[in-house]
C-alpha cells in the first residue's frame, strides 16, 4: 500500500470512527461516499436491481436532489404528505400510499429532528427498505422504543449547508440487523465497491467555492457560465442543472481526497457545532415563541434540538416573503428551504410524477414557511437581531 493510499484509509478510518461514536454504532457499518444523492442513488439503485421496478414512497416536503436519486435509478416516487408538527412524512399517510410496489420508504429528518421512523417501520410493506435521510442530523439514528435503530439503511451528508461547514460528501450506515436477511450482503457489496474518485471529481470540488462566488459577482452571465461548467462536470453546485430533470449528475464514488481532508478537519468540531446550533436556535425559539402569526412546528419546539435551519409557518405566502425580504435586506442570510416543494422545483413537473392536490399539507407548509440559520457564521447578535426583523413584519 503506497502512501497515499494509506492516508486515504487512515482519513476514512478516522471519519467513520466519528460517526460511530456519534451514533453508537459500529465503524465498520459505516461507508463513505462522493455525495449525499450518489449514496441515495447507489441504494436506489440496489433497490431496482434486486427488488425490481416499482416504487419508492417520499416526502414532496424536500429537495429535488433527494428525489432524483429515485428517478435515476429507474424507480418511480410516490409521494405521501408531512405531518406539518414535525415537517417529515405523516405515518397515517402511509397505509394509502404504500402497496404491493413498494420498494423502499424514505424518512426524511427534516432541518434535524428525527422523523418517526419506528411507526413508520409499522407501515413499510414486508420486504421493501426503510431509508433514513440523514442529511440533516450528521450521526444520529432514529430509533424504536427499545433502543435500537429503526431504519435499514441511514444517509448522512457533509455537503454545504449541512451540519458541519464542509462542502461534500456522505456517508452511509448500513444497519447489521440485516446480516443473515437478502438485503445486508448486496447493500455492503454496492457500496463498497465504489471506485476511488478521479482527477475531475477532485478538481470540480476544489474549484466550486471560488467558481460560485465570482459567477455571483457577475450575476446572470455568470450564472449562465456556471451552469454549463456544472454540466460539464467541471464545478459542483448545491443543485446541478440536470437534478432539476430527475438526471442526478455524476456517478458515485469513494470521497475524494480533498474532500475527505475537509472532512477530517471539521468532524472533531461536531459536538462544537451541535451546540452552538443549539443555542441559537434557542434564541430563535424564545424571541418567536407565542408571537401572533409565527407558528413554531410541535417537534421544533424543544430546546435540547440541534437543527440545521430553524423553521417558522408565518401567516401567509405573502408574509413569508415579506419577512424573506426585510431579513435578506439586512444581511441576515434566510432559507427558502423548502418553498416550492420539491425545491427548488423542477424543470418538467410531469417527470417527478407529483400532484400537489396529493399532498396539502405539505403544499400550505412550503407556501408559508420561512427558515432561519442556525450555522456557526451566525452570531448571538445576528440571532437577535432575526427575531427583531421578523416580529417587525408579522
Amino acid at each position: 500500500m503506497d502512501e497515499s493510499t494509506t492516508a486515504l484509509v487512515n482519513d476514512s478510518m478516522t471519519v467513520r470512527r466519528a460517526l460511530a461514536q456519534a451514533s453508537g454504532t459500529d465503524p465498520a457499518d459505516w461507508h463513505l461516499v462522493s455525495k449525499a444523492r450518489h449514496a441515495l442513488l447507489v441504494v436506489m439503485r440496489t433497490v431496482q436491481q434486486h427488488a425490481g421496478p416499482g416504487e419508492v414512497v417520499t416526502q414532496p416536503f424536500t429537495c429535488i436532489t433527494a428525489v432524483a436519486p429515485i428517478l435515476t435509478a429507474g424507480l418511480r416516487p410516490r409521494y405521501a404528505d408531512v405531518d406539518v408538527n414535525t415537517l417529515a412524512l405523516d405515518p397515517a399517510r402511509l397505509p394509502g400510499v404504500v402497496s404491493t410496489a413498494t420498494r423502499a420508504v424514505v424518512a426524511q429528518h427534516t432541518f434535524g429532528p428525527l422523523a418517526p421512523v419506528a411507526r413508520l417501520r409499522q407501515f413499510t410493506p414486508e420486504g421493501a427498505l426503510l431509508v433514513e435521510d440523514s442529511a440533516h442530523c450528521l450521526g444520529r439514528l432514529g430509533r424504536g422504543p427499545d433502543g435500537a435503530p429503526a431504519a435499514d439503511v441511514s444517509v448522512h451528508s457533509f455537503g454545504v449547508e449541512k451540519m458541519l461547514p464542509t462542502r461534500a460528501g456522505a456517508a452511509v450506515w448500513v444497519n447489521p440487523a440485516l446480516r443473515g436477511g437478502p438485503w445486508h450482503g448486496v447493500l455492503t457489496a454496492a457500496l463498497s465497491a465504489l471506485p476511488v474518485a478521479g482527477r475531475r471529481e477532485a478538481l470540480a470540488h476544489v474549484l466550486g467555492t471560488p467558481a460560485r462566488r465570482v459567477a455571483g459577482r457577475l450575476g446572470g452571465p455568470g450564472a449562465r457560465a456556471l451552469s454549463a461548467a456544472a454540466s460539464a462536470g467541471l464545478v459542483d453546485m448545491a443543485i446541478m442543472p440536470s437534478e432539476r430533470s430527475g438526471r442526478v449528475a455524476g456517478e458515485p464514488t469513494l470521497l475524494s481526497y480533498p474532500a475527505l481532508r475537509e472532512v477530517v478537519g471539521a468532524v472533531g468540531g461536531l459536538a462544537a457545532t451541535t451546540e452552538h446550533r443549539r443555542r441559537t436556535g434557542a434564541t430563535y425559539r424564545q424571541g418567536l415563541s407565542g408571537v401572533r402569526g409565527v407558528t413554531i412546528p410541535r417537534l421544533f419546539d424543544d430546546p435540547s434540538l440541534s437543527l440545521v435551519r430553524f423553521p417558522l409557518l408565518l401567516a401567509s405566502p405573502a408574509q413569508a416573503e415579506e419577512v424573506f425580504e426585510a431579513l435578506g435586506a439586512e444581511g441576515l442570510v434566510p432559507g427558502r428551504w423548502y418553498r416550492p416543494t420539491l425545491f427548488p422545483g423542477p424543470t418538467d413537473m410531469a417527470l417527478f410524477d407529483y400532484d400537489p392536490a396529493t399532498c396539502p399539507v405539505a403544499e400550505d407548509a412550503s407556501a408559508r414557511v420561512l427558515n432561519l440559520p442556525t450555522a456557526p457564521f451566525v452570531t448571538p447578535e445576528a440571532a437577535r437581531r432575526s427575531v427583531e426583523v421578523v416580529r417587525a413584519h408579522v
